[in-house]
C-alpha cells in the first residue's frame, strides 16, 4: 500500500509500469489507466474510499496491495478530473498527498480523513485557479493546515463539518485556522458546523470578517451545532456587519444564547449593512420572550425571504408578536415560514391567518408540522386561505385533526356548492398535510401547479378547469341575469379562454362546444323577454337609421334642383 518513491522516479516510469503490479482489483486497475491515459469517459470525480459507497466505477477501494504513491502521481498529472472525495486510511510516509496536490483541474476537494500531510496541500490550495471548493471532515495538523489555507486562492466553498468528533483540536488551533481565512476574502460559502470552537475563536473569526472589509464576497454562513454563546454572537455580528454580501445565517442548535444574544442580532437586523434573506434560528430554545426580541428587528427589515424558527418553544404570545413584525409596512418579502414543533396553541394560528390573509402577503411556504392542530385550527386556516394568492405548500400535521378537518381543507380547494364558490376556491396550493398524512387530493393540487405554470399570468385557467369538472351544464344562471344581454359575449369570451383546460381532462371537441351553446341557450331561455326587446329594438334602430338616410338623400336631390330646404307637412 506504500507508495513512497519521488516525482522523477513516478515520471520516468509512468508509461512502462505493469498496472497489474500497482493494483488490486481490475476497477481499480482500470481507473488508474484511465487517469493515465486522459480518457474522455472518466468521470468527473473520483472517490478514494477504504469500503464501496454505491459500488460505482469511479470508487477506488484501496487494498493492501494498491501502490498510493502511483495512484497519487496519476491524479497529479491528470487535466480532466474535476473531483477528488478521499476517505480511506493513509499510511505514514506514502508519497500519495505530495502526487495528487500537483493536480491542476481539480474544481472540488472533499477530505474525510487524516492525509499527513497537510503542508502540501498549500501547492494545490494556491496554484489550482479551478480549485474552487474544499470540503474537510479531518484536521490531524491544525497548524499545517492554516498555512495550507493561508495561500492566496481562488476557493468560494470552505466546509468545516463535526471536526470535534474527530479531533482534539485547541481553541488556539481553530483560532489559527480562523486567522489564516484573512487571506480568503473572495470565499462566498463557509460552513462551520459542529467544529468545538470557543469564545476566542470565534473572536477571531470576527477580526477576520472584519479585516475583510469591502473585499468581502461572504454570502453564506453556517454556524449550526456549535456552543456559541451571547458573548461569542455579540462578537461574530460586529465582524459579520463587514460582511455587506451576506444573505443566508445558519444559527441551528446553539442553544446556549439567550436572550441578550438575540437582542444584538435583532439590532443587526435594523442596521443598514444588513441584507440577510434567509435566516435558520431552529432548535436554539427561543421562547415567547426572543420571540418578541426577535420580532421588534423584523419590523424594519425588508430582505427577509427564509425563516426557520422550528423545534423552539415558541406560544401564542410569541407568535403573535412575530406575525406583527412580519406584517408590518416594512416587511413585504417574507417567502418561507418554518415554525414546526413549536408551543403554540390555536390562539396562535389565529394570529397567523391574519399573515395569510393580508394584502401584502408573499408567503408561498408555510410548515407547521408535528403542532396537532385540530378541527378549529385547520378551520381558522382554511378561512385565512380562501382569498390567499401566494401560499403554495402548508406542512400540516393532520393526526390532532378529524375527518370533519379534512373536509374542510378539500372544500377549499374546490367548493362544489355553486358555481360561484367554485370559483372562489384556493386555487394556488400544491401540498398540504405532512409525512404520512398529506390531503390525497392530486387532481386539484395537478391543477394549481399546471394552471401556474401553463399560463402564470392569467390563473383564471384553474378556476374554469374546476368549474367545467364540477359543473358540466352550467345550469345556475340566475346569478348573471342582471347583466341582461351583455352577458352573450362574456359566454364566448368564457368559452374561448377556457379552451385551455381541455388537456386537464378528457372531452372531445364536439362535448365543449355543446356545453357552450348549452350555456348560452339556458340563459336566453332564463330571459326571454330581454331577448325579445333587443330583438325589436334592433330592428327599430335599423329602420330609424334607414329613415335618416332617406332624409338625406332627400335633402341633397332638392339642392341640386335648387328649391331649398323640404317642407315638412
Amino acid at each position: 500500500m506504500v507508495g513512497s518513491l519521488d516525482y522523477t522516479y513516478y515520471k520516468e516510469h509512468a508509461q512502462d509500469v505493469k498496472l497489474d503490479d500497482i493494483t488490486s482489483s481490475e476497477r481499480n486497475k482500470n481507473i488508474i489507466q484511465k487517469l493515465r491515459d486522459g480518457n474522455s469517459d472518466f468521470k468527473d470525480s473520483l472517490y478514494i474510499l477504504d469500503e464501496p459507497m454505491e459500488d460505482d466505477d469511479c470508487e477506488f477501494i484501496v487494498q493492501q496491495s494498491d501502490d498510493l504513491g502511483w495512484l497519487g502521481y496519476f491524479v497529479g498529472e491528470n487535466k480532466r478530473l474535476g473531483g477528488l472525495f478521499i476517505k480511506c486510511y493513509l499510511p505514514p510516509g506514502t508519497s500519495f498527498v505530495e502526487g495528487f496536490c500537483r493536480n491542476r483541474s481539480i474544481q472540488f476537494l472533499d477530505i474525510e480523513c487524516d492525509i499527513g500531510d497537510y503542508l502540501s496541500l498549500a501547492s494545490l490550495v494556491g496554484n489550482n485557479i479551478f480549485l474552487d471548493s474544499l470540503e474537510v471532515g479531518c484536521i490531524g495538523n491544525a497548524h499545517d493546515f492554516a498555512v495550507a489555507l493561508g495561500q492566496r486562492s481562488h476557493l468560494k466553498c470552505l466546509h468545516f463539518e463535526n471536526l470535534d468528533l474527530l479531533d482534539d483540536l485547541s481553541d488556539e488551533e481553530m483560532s489559527g485556522i480562523a486567522q489564516a481565512l484573512s487571506a480568503q476574502p473572495q470565499l462566498e460559502d463557509i460552513r462551520l458546523e459542529s467544529i468545538g470552537l470557543e469564545g476566542n475563536g470565534w473572536a477571531a473569526l470576527s477580526t477576520t470578517f472584519m479585516a475583510w472589509g469591502r473585499n468581502s464576497k461572504l454570502k453564506k454562513l453556517d454556524l449550526s451545532l456549535n456552543n456559541i454563546d451571547d458573548e461569542g454572537l455579540q462578537s461574530l455580528l460586529r465582524g459579520i456587519a463587514n460582511c455587506r454580501n451576506l444573505v443566508e445565517l445558519n444559527l441551528f442548535g446553539n442553544n446556549v444564547i439567550t436572550v441578550v444574544g438575540l437582542r444584538a442580532l435583532s439590532g443587526f437586523f435594523q442596521s443598514k449593512s444588513c441584507r440577510l434573506e434567509s435566516l435558520n434560528l431552529a432548535s436554539m430554545g427561543v421562547d415567547d420572550e426572543r420571540t418578541i426580541v426577535l420580532a421588534t428587528g423584523l419590523t424594519t427589515h425588508k430582505s427577509l425571504k427564509h425563516l426557520n424558527l422550528s423545534q423552539n418553544d415558541i406560544g401564542d404570545e410569541g407568535i403573535a408578536a412575530l406575525v406583527s413584525g412580519i406584517t408590518a409596512a416594512a416587511n413585504t418579502s417574507l417567502e418561507t415560514l418554518n415554525l414546526s414543533r413549536n408551543a403554540f396553541t390555536t390562539a396562535g394560528v389565529r394570529s397567523l391567518s391574519t399573515l395569510i390573509q393580508s394584502e401584502r402577503s408573499t408567503l408561498k411556504d408555510l410548515s407547521i408540522n408535528d403542532m396537532r392542530i385540530d378541527d378549529d385550527g385547520i378551520s381558522i386556516l382554511a378561512d385565512a386561505l380562501t382569498n390567499n394568492t401566494s401560499l403554495e405548500t402548508l406542512f400540516l400535521d393532520l393526526h390532532g385533526s378529524t375527518s370533519a378537518g379534512k373536509k374542510t381543507l378539500l372544500r377549499l380547494l374546490c367548493d362544489t356548492s355553486s358555481i360561484n364558490n367554485t370559483y372562489l376556491s384556493n386555487h394556488t396550493l400544491q401540498t398540504i398535510g405532512w409525512s404520512d398524512q398529506f390531503i390525497d387530493e392530486g387532481k386539484y393540487f395537478s391543477l394549481n401547479r399546471q394552471g401556474k405554470q401553463l399560463n402564470p399570468i392569467n390563473r383564471r385557467l384553474v378556476p374554469m378547469c374546476k368549474i367545467l369538472i364540477h359543473h358540466p351544464d352550467l345550469a345556475d344562471m340566475k346569478p348573471f341575469y342582471k347583466w341582461k344581454l351583455k352577458f352573450i359575449p362574456v359566454i364566448a369570451d368564457w368559452f374561448r379562454s377556457a379552451r385551455g383546460c381541455k388537456g386537464f381532462f378528457e372531452e372531445s371537441i364536439e362535448t365543449f362546444q355543446r356545453r357552450q351553446l348549452s350555456a348560452m341557450y339556458r340563459f336566453i331561455r332564463g330571459v326571454p323577454m330581454l331577448v325579445a326587446d333587443g330583438y325589436w329594438s334592433q330592428q327599430l334602430k335599423q329602420v330609424r337609421v334607414k329613415k335618416r338616410k332617406l332624409e338625406e338623400e332627400e335633402e341633397q336631390l332638392l339642392k341640386r334642383l335648387g328649391r331649398g330646404k323640404r317642407v315638412s307637412l
